[in-house]
């Protein structure tokens, strides 16, 4: 057997970490992502599901992708997510945890 150098950090990984390929990748399963949230979160109007948005962005050393829900449209997006009424147990309501659901569901297919 013979040892094979492979050089760290390895600029073929880097290189590709850092490419248009993986970036592709990427948002495709942060779009899967996406539609997963509008198909499982609750529905009164429409905006929270419809707030979910995906980008790609260089962090540190790769592409990496972040979902974000909620905007100026949907700002009550973390007390849905979250729950509510932490400091008076009597108006609390419990956090829905669509985003660990979703992430739940595509580990397990």
């Amino acid at each position: 057997m013979e040892d094979i150098d492979i050089p760290r950090p390895n600029p073929f990984i880097t290189e590709w970490l850092r490419g248009e390929l993986c970036r592709g990748i990427l948002t495709e399963a942060g779009e899967l992502y996406q539609s997963l949230y509008h198909v499982f979160v609750a529905k009164r109007t429409g905006q929270l599901a419809f707030s979910a948005a995906v980008d790609t962005d260089i962090e540190g050393d790769r592409w990496v992708a972040v979902m974000s829900v909620g905007d100026n449209v949907a700002p009550y997006a973390a007390s849905h997510e979250f729950g509510t009424g932490r400091t008076n147990p009597d108006h609390a309501l419990p956090g829905a945890h669509d985003l660990n659901l979703i992430l739940d569901l595509v580990a397990t297919a």
